[in-house]
């Protein structure tokens, strides 16, 4: 009876649209693009005595836009360290700018942390594994709000109000503050200052944690920089800990689809209030990447404050040489080293 109903109703108004002499169509003027990405790899790890294949993630995106207003979404299923695939939602935005007012923009979900140059999408990273400053120094990812307002064509800024670090929801009653500016000094040339502060402990809103991170991005024709550094304290008297790291990475364009990446990356985490270990962490990373067209436009189309266009299909390899100044990465009967080293070969594909 009901789908009686809707086709008597459709028929109707298709009746009256072509007496009128107006095209009928139900068509949507603005359908949904559907993109993502496709990672698998094959890694060799010396002190687990492991090598390994795995079809490692897939990410899959949703974009709408609906007048002044767009809707973003990503689910990612992806293996964990165990093998096991699980599948979570990497972000949900919905974002408003007001036609009367397009410096201001309004956004509420799940988002990557306005923070720093490294992100959690390989495909927005030069080399295939992240550096010890983005697994422990600062927040990845946040859930919340976020006003961003562009001053001028040189100048942005952005508040956000989140959980917390990387939690989809909140271990505390707190809240997490964010202030960021941007200075685009010329196209090829950003500069980042972001503070952040909030209670990260599970179940108290004691402690609060404090990072002052600057990052600096440089595009010059071939050669891309990129450079981070993190300052941090958590209030744990008497002895308020802190921490200290920062990463310099480059990328040089060797060819029309050949590239060579490099990074150094170093972490002080002396008192062990993020790795619980004392220790200086350091790492060397290289590894060439072979690139093939460009990716289709989307919400992300480049590696941020780069020239760098996603490709549709990269393959990347990478050594890296892992050094603490304390025992710390596992061997394969789970005891603690000094020392470790790895071997990433990676394919991506984004469609």
């Amino acid at each position: 009876m009901r789908s009686a109903l809707w086709g008597s109703l459709l028929w109707c108004v298709a009746a009256q649209a072509a007496a009128q002499g107006v095209p009928v169509t139900f068509e949507e003027s603005q359908p949904v693009t559907v993109t993502g990405f496709a990672v698998a790899s094959a890694d060799y790890d010396r002190l687990a005595r492991s090598n390994s294949f795995a079809a490692s993630k897939i990410a899959v995106s949703l974009f709408k836009p609906v007048g002044d207003v767009y809707f973003f979404g990503q689910l990612t299923t992806a293996l964990n360290e165990t093998g096991e695939a699980s599948t979570e939602i990497d972000h949900i935005i919905v974002s408003w700018t007001p036609h009367a007012a397009n410096q201001w923009t309004f956004e509420f979900g799940r988002f990557p942390a306005p923070i720093g140059v490294e992100q959690d999408d390989e495909p927005l990273n030069f080399l295939p594994t992240h550096s010890f400053n983005f697994d422990f120094a600062r927040p990845s990812a946040l859930t919340g709000a976020i006003v961003r307002y562009t001053a001028s064509r040189h100048f942005d800024f952005l508040a956000a109000v989140a959980n917390g670090w990387d939690v989809t929801l909140d271990n505390n009653r707190g809240k997490t503050g964010v202030l960021r500016g941007e200075w685009i000094a010329t196209e090829r040339l950003t500069f980042g200052v972001t503070g952040v502060y909030g209670p990260e402990g599970d179940g108290t809103d004691a402690n609060q944690r404090s990072i002052l991170s600057g990052d600096v991005t440089l595009n010059a024709g071939p050669l891309i920089l990129q450079a981070e550094a993190n300052f941090g304290r958590q209030q744990d008297p008497p002895a308020n800990p802190s921490w200290r790291g920062g990463v310099l990475t480059a990328f040089v364009r060797l060819g029309r689809s050949i590239g060579l990446a490099a990074r150094y990356d170093q972490l002080e985490d002396k008192e062990g209030v993020l790795t619980q270990t004392g220790q200086v962490l350091r790492s060397i990373t290289v590894g060439p990447m072979w690139f093939y067209r460009s990716a289709q436009e989307g919400i992300f189309s480049n590696i941020e404050h780069t020239g760098f266009h996603l490709p549709q299909v990269a393959l990347r390899a990478a050594l890296r040489v892992d050094r603490s100044s304390a025992d710390f990465f596992l061997n394969s009967s789970g005891a603690p080293e000094r020392t470790n080293t790895r071997a990433v070969i990676e394919l991506l594909y984004l469609f």
